[in-house]
């Protein structure tokens, strides 16, 4: 019987804590990443947490699989395991309401436009974009899988010197991990190119430019695409950073499908 993605993640991150207890790090500060979890979303004191399911199952006959590399998970306010993510605010009761966050409107905005336009849709403008809730539900449906470039947890920011240096310091693991899922599309977040170029080197060694924005990218011999995006924290307008990334997206995609 074939492994599912969560046991093989708990296998590498298993020689991943040798790793960061060979120089000194402790573990209980990596925080777990991958194929995000499908199966119910419970209520946890008060916390809203998406339980493992039939993702596997999900991820294998997706037609387009959407890997998210982010920087890293902050100290206050940050997931201990990313997969269970469900883009609901906590404590509300049993309410359901979509988090309001700028990280996950942008996320799950840049999402659904990037998954539906590679499956033959068109890159929508940002008014005709379904509504927050409808977002939220297609990002906790669909194949995705999200990966913190730096595993061991941070404060609120992370300079791109030190999310290189540990990108660097775990460079065979984070490799391994990304090759894992073989996504059809990579979205690189912030780091100011720093987790772009870490792809380009250690996965995709053919990637190359699509304009003279810094936006798109692709790999010729396997047809991956490469978005080199803002961070999704990044305070400016949902709105023109949408427009900004995928109108280049949306050309890309015209010449190339």
């Amino acid at each position: 019987m074939c492994m599912t993605f969560r046991e093989r993640e708990e296998a590498l991150f298993a020689r991943w804590a040798k790793a960061y207890e060979k120089n000194g790090v402790d573990f209980d500060q990596f925080v777990y990443d991958g194929v995000l979890f499908r199966g119910e979303c419970k209520n946890v004191n008060g916390c809203w947490e998406m339980q493992p399911g039939e993702e596997t199952e999900l991820w294998r006959k997706a037609k387009c699989r959407l890997l998210i590399l982010t920087k890293d998970a902050t100290r206050n306010g940050g997931l201990e395991d990313v997969r269970i993510e469900s883009v609901r605010q906590n404590h509300k009761g049993t309410k359901v309401m979509t988090s309001g966050s700028v990280f996950y409107s942008n996320l799950t905005l840049w999402s659904y436009a990037l998954i539906n336009a590679r499956l033959g849709g068109e890159i929508l403008p940002y008014d005709d974009m379904p509504t927050w809730d409808e977002l939220r539900e297609f990002y906790c449906s669909a194949a995705i899988a999200r990966v913190n470039c730096k595993k061991q947890i941070g404060e609120s920011s992370v300079s791109n010197s030190e999310l290189r240096r540990h990108i660097v310091e775990y460079a065979d693991f984070l490799a391994e991990q990304v090759a894992m899922y073989d996504a059809d599309v990579i979205l690189c977040c912030g780091g100011g190119g720093v987790i772009k170029d870490f792809v380009k080197e250690r996965y995709l060694p053919d990637l190359v430019r699509f304009s003279d924005n810094d936006w798109v990218y692709y790999s010729p011999s396997t047809r991956k695409l490469v978005i080199n995006s803002y961070h999704p924290s990044y305070l400016k307008k949902c709105e023109i950073m949408y427009e900004d990334m995928m109108a280049d997206v949306r050309d890309y995609l015209t010449m190339i499908l």
